[in-house]
């Protein structure tokens, strides 16, 4: 579970480098916020238009060969802002950040510039495919579009290195079907393949593998790792599932309620979990071997995004809430190493500190450690225990 939960609070934070120097985001979503209109309701005269607060002044950075993972529970606004980040949808206020330029591109030359450089794969690959076209078709089609130079013969190579790039060979016993007679695990590494096909700096990858059994999850996953680091793209894993976030990217941040609640090193993230709510995702991953003791109670519901709770969105579910909680948003707190929070429980005065130590008793990390962070080394490397075959999956 978490690890060291009293760990000195700081000033507000700002996005952290990754390890290693001053390397500049390739793709940024900086203060994004982005409302729906809320359609079908009658409003009293002169009222103020309803809006679903889908996500709220963001800011998320990716670096090129660095896979981030966003992790919340269903509703809490992460396939929007990897949307956003594809400019698929207009943003609400904020900026989207393309090598530090800001993308305002909807629609034309400009649209397709960005889909170049950001491709999206999308969760589900049979509702994202034509049912009536081969994935020849399929193919040709996206390879027309961003390298249209190639025709003919040069048109049919490009088609057959890029299955040869997801490991499904020989093509042809692909190329000629429909989506409906491959697999879901075969069908999503045609949906890569087609990503591939416009060379993109940038793969956002809005769950991936949700869809799939669960035996052929892990050579996607690998499939995605190895094209992120050969490439040296970026890349945002969007999934529920924090167990997975852990040993699949290098960074993970945590929404909830259209906000981000908590960023840093995956396994300081998981490990070390520093705000409730990630603590109580965490806790909701079964494991066998946990004994009930050491578990953050929630005591609610997620809240309406049509009218959020002030303060932090967190609070009506939070059991160490505090009355400031209700009222004033919290705002980013350095920890340690890139390990940021939006908690007042890491606020520096007396209550905040009786909170946190309750906070951290209830997780089963005792008293305040002065010492600092848990030392984590004898933990299993992320980097070894995703090993599996990333041969074709049956169908």
């Amino acid at each position: 579970m978490s690890g060291d939960l009293t760990k000195e609070p700081g000033t507000a934070a700002t996005p952290a480098a990754p390890a290693g120097g001053g390397a500049r985001p390739v793709l940024e979503a900086v203060d994004v916020t982005k409302h729906f209109p809320v359609r079908g309701v009658r409003l009293r005269r002169g009222a103020a238009p309803r809006v679903v607060h889908a996500v709220e002044n963001v800011s998320l950075s990716l670096y090129a060969g660095r896979i981030t993972a966003l992790v919340g529970e269903s509703g809490s606004g992460k396939s929007t802002l990897a949307r956003l980040l594809a400019q698929l949808y207009p943003l609400t206020s904020g900026e989207v950040r393309l090598h530090g330029q800001a993308v305002h591109s909807q629609r034309g030359r400009a649209f397709r510039d960005h889909v170049r450089k950001v491709q999206l794969i999308l969760q589900d690959p049979f509702a994202s495919f034509n049912p009536v076209a081969t994935i020849a078709s399929t193919l040709k089609r996206a390879v027309a579009i961003h390298q249209p130079g190639k025709r003919g013969k040069d048109q049919a190579a490009v088609i057959d290195d890029l299955l040869q790039q997801i490991n499904l060979v020989p093509a042809r016993q692909f190329t000629e079907k429909y989506p409906h007679e491959l697999s879901g695990g075969q069908l999503q590494r045609i949906s890569i393949a087609r990503a591939l096909a416009a060379s993109p700096e940038v793969f956002l990858a809005d769950e991936p593998v949700s869809s799939l059994d669960v035996s052929i999850r892990l050579g996607i996953l690998n499939l995605l790792r190895r094209l992120t680091e050969e490439r040296n793209a970026a890349m945002l894993y969007v999934t529920h599932d924090i167990a997975s976030a852990r040993y699949f990217a290098a960074d993970t941040a945590v929404m909830y309620a259209g906000e981000v609640v908590e960023t840093g090193p995956s396994e300081a993230v998981t490990q070390q979990a520093a705000h409730p709510y990630t603590q109580l995702l965490i806790d909701s991953a079964p494991d066998p071997a946990r004994d009930g003791s050491g578990r953050v109670r929630d005591i609610g519901q997620p809240p309406s995004l049509i009218d959020p709770p002030a303060g932090c969105r967190f609070h009506p579910r939070c059991p160490f809430a505090m009355e400031r909680c209700g009222s004033q948003a919290p705002p980013s707190f350095d920890l340690t190493g890139g390990h940021t929070a939006r908690c007042w429980l890491y606020a520096d005065d007396a209550e905040a500190r009786e909170r946190r130590a309750d906070n951290a008793r209830a997780v089963g990390t005792g008293p305040a450690d002065p010492a600092g962070p848990t030392d984590l080394s004898t933990e299993t490397s992320p980097d070894t225990a995703v090993t599996t075959s990333e041969g074709a999956d049956a169908p």
